[in-house]
Order: structure tokens, then C-alpha cells, then sequence
């Protein structure tokens, strides 16, 4: 197998085990998707992998304590039964969420099985020497990831009543049947601590992938929020609270640096009569098109945004002179009026784009916008596609 092979073998292998969370949270719950922002899907989701860690641990232990630990036929019914005590326990939780979807009862119908069995084991075992008296802990250890801080108390509180009850009996006298062998009583405990051990460390980085997702989730959603909230959702151009940030900051350098800074308003000609005829369907066509026609003839620092309706505006840098921002205009003019088919009709349309200029025309935002909003109306009146502040005062003087 080449390097390619098995690059590519590997990578279908990872992206099957990163579905397997997906598929088994849709087994367990039905829910068809889950949100991670979704603090019952957030809690369902941390259930249903405890619950599945908890089955392998369960196969695990119940095929090493045999082989480890020296038990007689008590012992190995025992183990077995502990074994399928588990099992139960975690079908029927899970088949709990999925058909009741309360969570809250699925986890507690799997810890009441849970620590029923092992505080039975416990009585077996030895009390409080049991391999199973420590695992006691995680009962409230769960409740309290997949659960609510109650709900561990709650779980906490009945853990220390059955470890305290199991004491005092003890210390009175109680008989407790002892099935493991004496010189065995060491590895069990050894096996014991390694379970808890285990268990413990698992459910913590459950929690802790859990919690990664949820705040990669959340950045996501962020960064989604913060592009809706800066940007037009038809043509994905900035919008014009973008647009306000940026020329106050290009105006501000400019007037540091002694440079340039040149603002062109856009309007489409004839957009309401493209609306008229062909649909808005034909309008939202016309509007992307035009907006990737103008960021394509634009640098990656130039800044091109959509004020509304037919709108655009164009924030350009570090111009040296006029001439450069009007062959500028006059390229963004050709650029939008190439021809789009609509309906596989060609449609030929066009553009006012008027200019303005710091510090030639202004030294303001306002200023400099009056001035570029009269200039493209300028153009838009006499036929021509670009022109400029000083034109308009030159034809109006």
C-alpha cells in the first residue's frame, strides 16, 4: 500500500470514528441532529458516552477478574452477574431517553442499577474491603457531568449513607462472606483502584471533549453572528456598519500619512425596471453579479460594501493621484456592465459611479459622501458612467 493509500485508508478510518459520537447519540436519544448549543442535547449527549464507556468497562472487568483474581463458583456468578447488572442497567437507561426523552429519569434508573448491584457486590465482597466499595463514587461523579449538581448531591449523600452503614456494620460484627481468596485480596484491590482509576480519568475526559466541542461550538456560532451582523446576506459584501468603521480608519491614516483616500459611490442604472420585468428572482442575480464584478476588479485591501437596494460604495487606499482612482471608476464601470443572462436572456446594464476625494474634495466623511452621492447622481443624469466631485461643482458652477 503507497503512502497515498494509505494517507486516504486512514483518513476514512478517522472520519468513521468521529461520526460514531453522531450515530450512537441518534441510537440512544432519536433525535435526529445534535446541537451542541443545546444544553439537553450538551447533557444527553455526555450520558449516552458514559453509558457506552461504561458497557466496554464492564466487558473489560468481567473477562480480567476471572483471570486475575482467584474466586470460587460464588465468586464467578458473582462477576457475572455484576456484569450483566451493568448491561441492564444501561439498555434500559438508554432505551428510557429514547422513547421518554427525559434524561434525568434515564440517569436515574441507570444509577439505582448501578449502585444497587455494586452495594449488593459490597455485601458479598467483604463490605467495606469489597473491590466495589470505591466505585461507589462514581454514581454522584455522574450524576453530576450528565446530570445536575442536585442530582450529585443527592446520589453523594445515599453513596456516603451506604459506605457509612457498611462501616459501622462491619465494625459491629456483621458477617460478610469473603469469596475472594486471601492471597488474592491484594490484586483485587489493585484491580479495583485501576477500575476507579479508569473510570474516573474517562469521565473526566468526556467531559472535557465535551466542553471543547461546546466551546469550538460557540465560536463557530460567534464568528457566524459576527459575519450576519457585518455583512449582507444577499451578496455577502460588508454592509455599511463595516463600512463605517473603515472609512473613519482609512480618513484618520490618510491624514497621518498625507495620503489619499477616495470614496466611489455606485448606483445600477434601470434596477427597479430589472425588477419590473423579470422578478425579484432576476434582481438578487443582477446584485451578486455586480458585487463580484466589482470585488474582482478591486485589490484585497480595497473595501467594497452594499449600502442597500442597488447601492455599492468603494473605499480605496494609497491612490498617488486622480488619474489612477478615475482609470479606477472607468474599469469598474466596464467590469459591471458585461453582459448576465437572465432566464437565458442576455442582459445589458450599467452603473453610475461617482468620486471623491481626500483631502481634494474634503476632508470629512460627511463631507466627502455628499459630495461622491452628487457626483453619481451626476452621472447617472447626463449618460455618463464616472464622475468626478470636481466635475460636478465644474457643471454646476
Amino acid at each position: 500500500m503507497n503512502n497515498k493509500a494509505l494517507k486516504q485508508s486512514k483518513g476514512s478510518l478517522r472520519s468513521r470514528l468521529n461520526k460514531l459520537p453522531d450515530w450512537l447519540f441518534r441510537l440512544c436519544t432519536g433525535s435526529p441532529v445534535y446541537d451542541a448549543l443545546n444544553e439537553e442535547h450538551y447533557r444527553q449527549r455526555i450520558l449516552v458516552m458514559i453509558s457506552c464507556f461504561w458497557l466496554l468497562s464492564a466487558v473489560f472487568f468481567s473477562v480480567m477478574t476471572p483471570l486475575l483474581i482467584k474466586l470460587d463458583f460464588r465468586g464467578h456468578v458473582v462477576a457475572q452477574a455484576l456484569f450483566f447488572s451493568t448491561i441492564f442497567g444501561v439498555v434500559i437507561s438508554m432505551l428510557v431517553l429514547r422513547f421518554s426523552g427525559n434524561r434525568m429519569k434515564a440517569l436515574n434508573v441507570m444509577l439505582l442499577i448501578y449502585t444497587s448491584a455494586f452495594f449488593i457486590a459490597c455485601l458479598i465482597f467483604g463490605g467495606s474491603q469489597s473491590p466495589t466499595y470505591p466505585l461507589l463514587i462514581m454514581a454522584p461523579a455522574i450524576a453530576a457531568i450528565a446530570g445536575s449538581i442536585v442530582l450529585s448531591a443527592g446520589w453523594g449523600l445515599l453513596v456516603v449513607a451506604i459506605w457509612v452503614g457498611l462501616f459501622i456494620a462491619e465494625s459491629n460484627g456483621a458477617p460478610y462472606t469473603h469469596i475472594i481468596a486471601p492471597d488474592s485480596r491484594g490484586i483485587a484491590t489493585l484491580l479495583a483502584c485501576s477500575a476507579l482509576a479508569i473510570a474516573v480519568v474517562s469521565v473526566i475526559i468526556i467531559y472535557a471533549e465535551m466542553n471543547k466541542a461546546l466551546r469550538l461550538s460557540l465560536q463557530s456560532t460567534n464568528l457566524a453572528l459576527e459575519h450576519l451582523s457585518s455583512h449582507d446576506q444577499l451578496t455577502q459584501l460588508p454592509n455599511r456598519r463595516v463600512y463605517n468603521e473603515r472609512i473613519e480608519n482609512a480618513l484618520q491614516r490618510a491624514a497621518e500619512r498625507d495620503g489619499m483616500v477616495s470614496l466611489l459611490f455606485i448606483d445600477l442604472n434601470g434596477f427597479k425596471k430589472v425588477n419590473d420585468t423579470y422578478g425579484h428572482g432576476a434582481g438578487d442575480k443582477l446584485l451578486i453579479a455586480t458585487a463580484q464584478r466589482i470585488r474582482n476588479s478591486l485589490r484585497e485591501t480595497d473595501l467594497v460594501a452594499r449600502l442597500g437596494g442597488d447601492e455599492f460604495v468603494v473605499v480605496v487606499e494609497g491612490a498617488t493621484s486622480v488619474d489612477e482612482i478615475t482609470r479606477l471608476a472607468h474599469k469598474l464601470s466596464q467590469a459591471i456592465e458585461k453582459k448576465l443572462c437572465v432566464r437565458q436572456q442576455p442582459l445589458t446594464f450599467s452603473a453610475g459611479i461617482g468620486v471623491a476625494t481626500f483631502p481634494l474634495d474634503g476632508r470629512q466623511k460627511q463631507e466627502l459622501e455628499e459630495k461622491a452621492d452628487r457626483a453619481m447622481y451626476l452621472a447617472k443624469n447626463t449618460g455618463v458612467p464616472v464622475a468626478l466631485a470636481s466635475d460636478e461643482f465644474v457643471s454646476t458652477a
